[in-house]
């Protein structure tokens, strides 16, 4: 907290006392201005209320709090210091309206609020904290959800366990399992929600070895796990190709920790065994499972047969799909990827050149376009240009001529990555020296010295 601000507590409203005497006549509003006066001056009036009646209180950015009167309500006056104000500011209207501002991305203002907030001794609650951690991470606010990890750092209390156990699921959901573990690290009184999210984000992000490090010792610290642990412990198990680690664990659920398995399990079992390319021994898994099997275990099992393939590029969109595809269309794939680049401002050019540089860079280190992943009646050179200009490619492009040399690239998309923009951002990653994060709509792709920490899973279908 900073120097010569008051003491800064967390009280709701409703605590404050009740008044019964000093009527006056009725307010429609009573104003005062927080940011002028030190926090041992009394500069405003502390709002009770009367007959039954509740005084409605509300907070503007403009930094005034306002206290208006109901109908037939009586207002109590009384002076009060800054810092309590500060507490019924902290406990009510400013966390909506920072989390209103979040969901609007106005970022810029929702810093200011804080750091505002915070001179004048608010720190906000636990609970509010966590809600607007959920909103950094549902809107990939990253910038915001690191300033918010600094205030609650120099919060004067402190927090719940279930404000670190936000942290790390934030932080997992933006690729970045280092300050993710480091916050973990640091949690007083780990539970088992805090288990869970290290090892689940840990799994989500192909860190295997390390989220079933977590698993061994959440069990030497005496945590039991439940069910949600085990879907983390299989996903690390799939990540790592250990299949009978898993089978291992899979067999524990029921038989040590009487642990019923769910469809969630079974479909993980499957893909364990499907991305090892034990086709036979899944389909003996499926016809002995206890109960039907949803579609979405078939669907797995489909996914690693030898139509699997075609199966992922549909859920590429249509763009590669050449089924039906007229002659006129064609000429219009060629046309758009010539006009998009006509059409492009300065920045986007300059993202154009220098995607066609990397393309020779990556081409020299090894690269060959992988065409399986284009419209197939195209004829060859069309077919690399489609490719060279996927938007995961363009996005790190951009990246590159954007940040300083060195800084981690985060891409997020809501279709799967395919197997070309796979291959070509491995060996650039070795090649730029950079750690790329791809967040395709299945998981995350952690590229690094010409690895990635999907251990290449789409060549597993092949």
């Amino acid at each position: 907290m900073a120097q010569g601000a008051g003491t800064a507590t967390f009280m709701n409203f409703w605590s404050l006392p009740n008044f019964r005497s000093s009527k006056l006549r009725p307010l429609e509003k009573v104003t005062f201005n927080l940011s002028q006066s030190s926090s041992h001056e009394l500069v405003g009036v502390l709002c009770g209320r009367l007959e039954g009646k509740s005084i409605h209180f509300s907070y503007d950015l403009g930094r005034e709090f306002h206290a208006k009167k109901k109908k037939k309500d009586s207002i109590i006056v009384s002076r009060v210091s800054q810092r309590e104000v500060a507490r019924v500011l902290g406990e009510h209207q400013v966390s909506s309206d920072l989390k209103r501002l979040c969901r609007e991305r106005k970022v810029e203002a929702v810093l200011e609020a804080i750091d505002e907030m915070e001179k004048n001794g608010v720190f906000m609650d636990s609970g509010n904290l966590v809600e607007l951690l959920q909103v950094c991470g549902d809107l990939k606010l990253l910038a915001v959800g690191k300033r918010i990890h600094e205030y609650i750092v120099r919060s004067p209390s402190m927090p719940k366990t279930v404000v670190f156990n936000k942290l790390v699921e934030m932080y997992c959901k933006f690729g970045d399992t280092g300050e993710a573990r480091r916050v973990f690290e640091q949690i007083p009184d780990r539970n088992l929600d805090s288990w869970n999210k290290m090892l689940l984000g840990l799994a989500e992000n192909g860190g295997g070895e390390e989220a079933i490090g977590i698993f061994t010792q959440m069990k030497k610290d005496g945590t039991r796990p439940d069910g949600s642990t085990f879907v983390g412990v299989l996903m690390a198990c799939r990540c790592l190709g250990a299949v009978q680690e898993g089978l291992t664990h899979f067999e524990s659920m029921s038989g040590y920790y009487g642990i019923t398995p769910s469809m969630e399990h079974y479909v993980s079992i499957v893909e364990l065994l499907g991305i090892s390319k034990k086709i036979a021994q899944a389909k003996e898994f499926i016809a002995n499972l206890p109960i039907e099997p949803s579609s979405m275990v078939w669907e797995t099992l489909q996914k690693y047969s030898k139509a699997g393939l075609k199966e992922q590029l549909n859920e590429l969109g249509p763009l590669i799909r050449s089924s039906g595809l007229k002659l006129s269309n064609k000429k219009r794939v060629k046309d758009n990827l010539i006009s998009n680049q006509k059409r492009a401002t300065p920045e986007k050019s300059k993202a154009y050149d220098k995607l066609r540089s990397l393309s020779k860079e990556v081409k020299q280190a090894g690269y060959v376009p992988d065409t399986r992943y284009v419209l197939h009646d195209l004829d060859q050179e069309a077919k690399e240009k489609a490719l060279l200009y996927h938007s995961e490619k363009l996005a790190i492009a951009f990246g590159l001529i954007s940040t300083p040399p060195g800084t981690t690239l985060r891409i997020i998309k809501n279709l799967r990555i395919c197997g070309d923009c796979h291959n070509f951002i491995k060996i650039l990653s070795n090649i730029e020296d950079r750690e790329f994060i791809v967040r395709d709509n299945k998981r995350f792709h952690h590229f690094k010295d010409g690895k990635c920490s999907c251990r290449d899973y789409w060549y597993f279908l092949h």
